[in-house]
């Protein structure tokens, strides 16, 4: 709504401590989390190779980012690739932990006003033998915007080290669409 050339701000009533810019770094560490997530799945599929099997697509939805990192890593660990590309895709997918890390904490907590001007922390609870609350201790990480935004831009670069690893080893598998299906398979079968 403008009033005399002027946008007015408008902010969540109980988040005033979260600038625009927060959350446009929270917008930019989940999706480039869901890039990394989308190159997790062309590396199984080319993995499996299983680029001209459609219907082994829909599975890949049932799988967490920690278990396509598990069995990406299952899967390198028997492969026939020199050691120096297992190397490889293991401390890349070991990179991937920390960055996932942080996009479940942006997705699914709730974050408070920091200590220092401009910061803010997740607040979660966690109930491993003794019940305590994080995110309400002095000594815990507070973000900045630019913070967050460094961290997205950190996950944009690991996206791009993976793609050329992908590219380097033959792992870009997926196309934009699945392949059509022949006529035989689209015909019902007869008998049992």
């Amino acid at each position: 709504m403008a009033t005399a050339g002027k946008v007015r701000e408008r902010s969540f009533a109980g988040l005033e401590h979260m600038s625009r810019d927060h959350f446009a770094a929270f917008g930019m560490i989940v999706t480039m989390t869901s890039h990394l997530d989308a190159l997790f799945d062309q590396i199984i599929v080319a993995m499996t190779e299983s680029a001209n099997k459609p219907a082994f697509y829909p599975i890949l939805t049932f799988l967490s980012a920690k278990d396509k990192r598990d069995y990406i890593q299952a899967m390198a660990r028997i492969s026939t690739w020199p050691p120096y590309a297992i190397d490889g895709i293991m401390r890349l997918m070991d990179r991937a932990k920390t960055v996932f890390s942080l996009r479940n904490d942006v997705a699914h907590l709730v974050w408070r006003k920091g200590r220092k001007p401009g910061t803010i922390k997740p607040m979660s609870l966690s109930a491993r033998s003794v019940l305590k609350v994080l995110g309400s201790e002095h000594n815990e990480r507070e973000w900045t915007a630019a913070q967050l935004e460094a961290e997205a831009h950190k996950i944009h670069e690991l996206g791009l080290e993976l793609a050329r690893f992908m590219d380097r080893y033959g792992l870009v598998a997926l196309p934009e669409k699945p392949p059509p299906r022949s006529r035989r398979a689209d015909k019902p079968r007869s008998g049992p």
